[in-house]
């Protein structure tokens, strides 16, 4: 079952208004498009949804392709280019979580320079896994799209919970603990929700 996200509002009023003033006016063949178009954006902007099951392992926070994964001392960090589907879940179930926003400028491409200039938003939270205390950060750099972003005014999460949304951009998921072990391979594919990224090394 696939569930319309809530951002996709504003992208669609706007192309239902330009179909209703194309149809007033009888450009049937651009209402037409126009509406082929909106069929578009909300598959685009839909989410399948995903039952809970008791994870074994820290889950992709979103869908995408793993650009590259970084390690350093007992952190790993792993960078997701958000493709289609633009829910971002909760990893795992999160507490003392705290989220920081930081204004800047909207880029089309991605370079070190619209990383450091461009919008980003950054969640910090604390997990447990196999009774080992992590913490986890997460960060998001939009690209374009300004309804795109991670949720503040919670402190907890639960597993697959709804944190946010980025349908065209970056996501940057660090986790900081002891005996992780990576499962995930760079330029892989990962489903949000259900590709495990860290395990716990017994």
């Amino acid at each position: 079952m696939r569930v319309i996200e809530s951002e996709s509002k504003q992208g669609a009023y706007i192309i239902v208004i330009f179909g209703l003033i194309a149809a007033y006016f009888g450009f049937y063949i651009l209402t037409g498009i126009l509406l082929l178009m909106l069929l578009a954006w909300l598959f685009f902007c839909s989410s399948k949804l995903i039952n809970p099951t008791i994870p074994n392992a820290i889950v992709s926070p979103i869908s995408g392709v793993i650009e590259n994964i970084t390690h350093n001392g007992d952190c790993v960090e792993f960078s997701i280019k958000a493709r289609r589907n633009g829910r971002i879940y909760s990893p795992s179930d999160l507490h003392d979580i705290s989220v920081k926003k930081y204004h800047g400028f909207y880029f089309l491409r991605k370079s070190e320079l619209s990383n450091q200039l461009g919008v980003k938003e950054l969640m910090q939270a604390k997990t447990m896994l196999d009774n080992e205390n992590l913490s986890i950060k997460i960060e998001v750099l939009p690209r374009v799209l300004r309804f795109c972003g991670l949720y503040d005014g919670k402190l907890e999460s639960l597993f697959l919970e709804k944190i946010g949304f980025l349908n065209v951009g970056l996501l940057r998921i660090s986790i900081k603990g002891e005996n992780l072990k990576v499962l995930a391979k760079e330029h892989e594919r990962v489903l949000g929700g259900s590709s495990p990224l860290i395990t716990i090394e017994k």
